[in-house]
């Protein structure tokens, strides 16, 4: 196997693919890069495209009212782009390089033809996106906790506003 077949190899979405399956996929890919600073995706639009990081870091947020709220930052071997493959709504939130970034990217309707080819290569790549998104809702959920609990002590706790107005303004 070839280096860079190597580096697709231990991608998440890759996991447990046989050769040809292997093969079919990751034929679809295109490669694409982003300058350090370039909006690769904006909340609210369409991206249908499932985007796989081979190098770089990216960060992801949302815009309430002026002030972006990052979500989660991104590197290699993260996906990203998988909700809206799926959907086919708009994108969520905003995705930024914080470096240059190289992507491999597959449209919505690749991906589709990819796996109506089989149900078991299907049930791979699902099982793959299930996985990927099972642990970003547990890493969510956790955030939402200290989201509310943070909240909570500000209501309720007057040393505690001080405190955070330290950090805050």
């Amino acid at each position: 196997m070839a280096p860079f077949e190597m580096q697709l190899a231990q991608l998440p979405i890759l996991q447990g693919l046989e050769p040809d399956e292997f093969a079919l996929v990751t034929g679809r890919f295109l490669r694409e890069q982003f300058p350090k600073g370039s909006r690769i995706l904006e909340e609210g639009y369409g991206g249908l495209k499932l985007f796989v990081m081979l190098e770089g870091r990216i960060r992801v947020y949302r815009t309430m009212g002026d002030t972006p709220i990052v979500i989660t930052t991104l590197e290699p071997p993260e996906t990203f782009g998988e909700i809206s493959i799926i959907d086919g709504n708009p994108i969520s939130a905003t995705v930024e390089a914080e470096s240059d970034v190289l992507v491999l990217t597959l449209s919505r309707e690749d991906f589709y033809e990819i796996v109506q080819t089989s149900c078991v290569l299907q049930a791979k790549l699902y099982g793959n996106l299930l996985r990927t998104l099972c642990q970003r809702l547990r890493t969510t959920t956790n955030q939402v906790h200290d989201y509310f609990a943070i909240n909570k002590a500000l209501c309720e706790n007057e040393s505690f506003r001080q405190f955070y107005k330290l950090f805050t303004t």
